[in-house]
């Protein structure tokens, strides 16, 4: 333990003390099950308070990293062999403290909505409302596709959006992985698939499609891809999917536009591909100008779209629902994957969905958090156009992220450390590349913070980025 807690940081000791630990045991300077420090080594070596040790102690000992036995003090405990890449790391933290008190302080990594955001009165009350409407129906086995009512719900909802279908055409998942799951199956491994994503996009995507196909990227301009040279790769080799974002994109927060939006489909038809669109963000717009899907302007009887939308953002994540829509030719193998993956997605949360929607309560609930949304994202803004040694690539009109960029003379993933010590939790923009570093980007959210927090988290980032190497570097040159 050569590392020393720095006073006056703006840290909490913990925090500090929690990582240098941590780092140790991941490095594997010290074997599974071999005896870890005790309290009192800790609490003399850092010249800390014991119930801080304590604390860190029992956060490495949740964590999996250390364990106790009582009467015979703690012991490193044993890593599996499974390793994951670096860059992947960041966004795995960013779940894991998501919804805890415990670390980080402050969250500007989070994709999933404050648990002050969940409508939990109104779920117990519809929990209620379906079990006394349905009783013991909803805990059986329930049609593979999806509650035949939910699905109708959905359909007659969906007309808002330009979307029409009918409930033949929706199949229930549990979630967005799942469905992309399903199309993943559905089109299969043997010869290996084609799909172009952009770059930079969705990190669950990168890494469930990268496992499987052949992944080629496309940049994204600030209305989508540049069409002509997407247009030429697709002349030059056979591709079978793409994968799109097309609102509100994570992490850019940018809209394609209705005509590259259009295009795309043309494309699609001509060159025979079909356009997986994840419209997760759509709903989260924070001005008058609603925002459409490349399925509203899908061809009926001759579709190109398999659309795909969750309710984690919409409702909570606890509901564990989503919908896609596949081409109808498609509709009785992807059930049939999907009664392979899960033959029974619970009764119960459909119900309760069904009615969230039918009642009213789902409009009512996106316009109040839109509105908390929108105060939040102007004042993350207004704040970052104070920052110095940044630059915002596109200002967002909707969704939950904005993109950064760092000066060229800033190292990106060291302005990510440097910031998790100090309790600011963001994501580096490396994550989001497919193949390609990009250390000089960084996704921050609005999502969960509060206003004191985000003016604190944004103190944070401009103090570490006045003290960075780089930038004193370029000051001292100038003086």
């Amino acid at each position: 333990m050569n590392e020393k807690i720095i006073r006056n940081t703006g840290t909490n000791f913990y925090t500090q003390l929690y990582e240098l630990l941590k780092a140790e045991i991941v490095a594997k300077k010290m074997k599974p099950d071999s005896k870890f420090y005790s309290v009192r080594q800790t609490v003399i070596k850092f010249d800390v308070n014991i119930n801080t040790v304590l604390r860190v102690y029992r956060m490495l000992e949740e964590n999996g990293y250390i364990y106790s036995i009582k009467g015979k003090g703690c012991f490193v405990k044993e890593h599996s062999d499974f390793t994951i890449s670096d860059k992947v790391i960041p966004i795995m933290e960013s779940f894991r403290y998501g919804q805890q008190n415990e670390l980080p302080e402050i969250n500007f990594s989070n994709g999933t909505p404050s648990k002050d955001f969940f409508p939990v009165e109104v779920y117990q009350k519809l929990s209620e409302k379906a079990i006394k409407d349905c009783g013991r129906e909803l805990f059986g086995y329930q049609h593979v596709q999806g509650l035949t009512s939910l699905r109708e719900v959905l359909a007659d909802y969906l007309e808002k959006d330009d979307i029409f279908v009918e409930r033949e055409d929706i199949i229930i998942t549990s979630g967005t992985q799942q469905s992309l799951d399903i199309v993943v199956k559905a089109f299969g491994c043997h010869p290996v698939k084609t799909v172009v994503i952009s770059n930079p996009t969705y990190p669950n995507a990168i890494n469930l499609l990268g496992d499987i196909c052949n992944v080629k990227t496309m940049d994204l301009e600030n209305d989508g891809w540049d069409m002509e040279k997407f247009e030429e790769m697709i002349k030059k080799e056979k591709i079978h999917m793409v994968y799109v974002v097309s609102n509100f994109q994570n992490p850019t927060g940018i809209v394609w536009s209705d005509e590259k939006k259009k295009k795309l489909i043309q494309l699609a038809e001509e060159y025979d591909f079909y356009i997986i669109e994840d419209d997760c963000f759509s709903e989260f717009y924070y001005d008058e100008n609603k925002v459409y899907s490349i399925k509203s302007m899908d061809k009926t009887g001759e579709e190109r779209v398999i659309y795909i939308r969750t309710y984690s953002k919409m409702f909570m994540p606890g509901i564990a629902l989503a919908f896609m829509i596949p081409p109808r030719k498609f509709m009785e193998k992807f059930v049939l994957i999907k009664y392979g993956l899960d033959p029974n997605t619970p009764g119960l949360n459909q119900k309760i969905l069904e009615y969230f929607i039918a009642e009213g309560h789902l409009d009512r609930h996106l316009e109040e958090s839109k509105k908390i949304l929108a105060v939040k994202f102007q004042k993350m803004l207004s704040l970052l156009l104070k920052i110095p040694h940044i630059k915002i690539i596109n200002v967002p009109r909707g969704g939950f992220f904005v993109w950064i960029e760092l000066a060229d003379y800033i190292d990106g993933e060291k302005f990510y450390y440097k910031c998790k010590l100090r309790g600011l939790s963001i994501l580096p923009g490396s994550i989001f590349y497919y193949n390609k570093r990009n250390s000089c980007k960084i996704r921050i959210s609005f999502l969960s913070t509060t206003m004191g927090e985000i003016e604190t988290g944004m103190r944070i980032m401009e103090n570490v980025l006045i003290n960075c190497e780089g930038t004193k570097k370029i000051v001292k040159e100038k003086i």
